[in-house]
């Protein structure tokens, strides 16, 4: 056997830098929203995503700067465009279709990306530049798509009268919560067993709770 391409084979397979990025991005996502910044080593990351540690500092250059790359690439996937806007409201009906839509699709949001709810919960606690990427990617981008919708249904009265801001995190804590945290709903009931149940539990709790 030939010695020189014996050692061609050892070690990590090659990948395509951008492969390889993208496989760091996934694992760090899965490891940060589990684990938590501070319990994640670029390390465990890197053997997470079978990357040579060497592509971390070449794509991110630091720990801070992969997890803010995490959080960046969460808010393209999560943060949709609307296909609707206040503006076709006609009446009453219409507006509580539209609340009705934009809460389900929160909910619908929280069940496929998981790791959305884990970082609200884990990463609001304390401020600091982690907090500020967060809001200003997924938090804010987040209330200024809900924002005209409440403000909407509150002055058409779908809504009870109330501080829409204190109502918009008010939804976005409380789905994140049972998300982050399913463990405890499940001391109670077994509804979480059954992942369409429980999501449709969800959705029909934010309707009789928030609109009229």
């Amino acid at each position: 056997m030939n010695v020189a391409n014996s050692k061609k084979t050892r070690g990590r397979p090659f990948k395509d830098k951008e492969v390889a990025k993208m496989e760091l991005l996934n694992s760090a996502t899965k490891l940060f929203s589990t684990k938590g910044f501070e319990e994640t080593s670029l390390r465990e990351i890197a053997l997470d995503a079978d990357v040579n540690m060497a592509l971390v500092q070449y794509h991110f250059g630091s720990k801070l700067n992969l997890w803010k790359g995490v959080i960046t690439k969460l808010s393209e996937k999560v943060l949709e465009v609307n296909e609707f806007t206040v503006e076709e409201v006609d009446d009453d009906a219409n507006m509580r279709a539209l609340l009705v839509e934009l809460f389900d699709r929160m909910v619908d949001m929280s069940f496929q990306h998981r790791e959305f709810s884990l970082f609200i919960i884990n990463e609001t606690v304390q401020q600091g530049e982690r907090f500020d990427h967060l809001f200003d990617k997924l938090i804010k981008p987040y209330h200024d798509q809900s924002y005209p919708f409440i403000v909407k249904g509150i002055e058409l009265g779908i809504l009870e009268d109330q501080h829409p801001e204190e109502l918009i995190i008010m939804l976005l804590s409380s789905v994140s919560y049972q998300q982050a945290v399913p463990h405890l709903l499940g001391k109670f009931t077994n509804v979480t067993d059954d992942e369409e149940k429980w999501k449709q539990a969800i959705k029909h709790s934010l309707k009789v709770n928030f609109i009229k």
